[in-house]
């Protein structure tokens, strides 16, 4: 019986969820298992997911029941204070079996990729603000501290546009039909060649 663990944060215990032929099942010390049958399984979305800046690798796979509530499942771990593992390894192979049991199971499952409409856009629109923001602070400044704060505004720009960027990239809405899930919404295993690169041998 495939399996897989993680832990969210420092507050929360490990979650492990395993696959039976009855259904989904959740096990987390001092909590109730929970079983979710895979034809109670209204979606599944999957998009990436830097939601601080030491997880920055972060996937999730996000289940949500016909009763409208949801389960994350995160392909990083909190294993210490400002420190989390990647477990691209084993969360590939249970999103992508989760994603045949329940399709299986359950015909009319959605399967989508990204995030909302409204929380992409509104990403969009909220990078477009603190750029905008950014250039007329600067602009402000007297000129004897520009030299200094162009080069700390280049940092933060070029840090945090790496990661906007991707996200931007990866996380467009949409769906898939079957149970072939689109690579960017994965996460990517060392050793392989990246999205970008393998776009790049195809076009040569």
């Amino acid at each position: 019986m495939s399996n897989y663990t993680f832990r969210k944060s420092a507050i929360e215990k490990a979650q492990r969820w395993e696959f039976s032929d009855q259904g989904l099942l959740c096990s987390q010390q001092g909590h109730h298992d929970i079983l979710i049958p895979y034809t109670k399984i209204q979606k599944i979305r999957l998009f990436y997911h830097p939601n601080n800046r030491y997880r920055l690798n972060n996937y999730c796979c996000k289940i949500t029941l016909q009763n409208q509530i949801h389960y994350d499942i995160y392909s990083c771990t909190y294993d210490g204070f400002a420190t989390f593992g990647d477990q691209s390894e084993t969360y590939i192979p249970f999103v992508k079996e989760l994603v045949q049991k329940v399709k299986a199971a359950n015909e009319d499952c959605k399967m989508i990729v990204g995030y909302t409409a409204p929380t992409y856009y509104g990403n969009i629109l909220f990078v477009v603000v603190a750029l905008s923001a950014l250039f007329l602070l600067f602009s402000w400044m007297p000129a004897g501290y520009r030299n200094f704060f162009i080069v700390i505004k280049l940092i933060v720009i070029v840090y945090m546009g790496i990661y906007l960027a991707k996200s931007i990239r990866v996380n467009k809405p949409g769906h898939f039909e079957g149970t072939e899930i689109p690579d960017r919404v994965l996460p990517q295993l060392s050793g392989f060649a990246t999205e970008d690169a393998q776009d790049f041998q195809r076009n040569k």
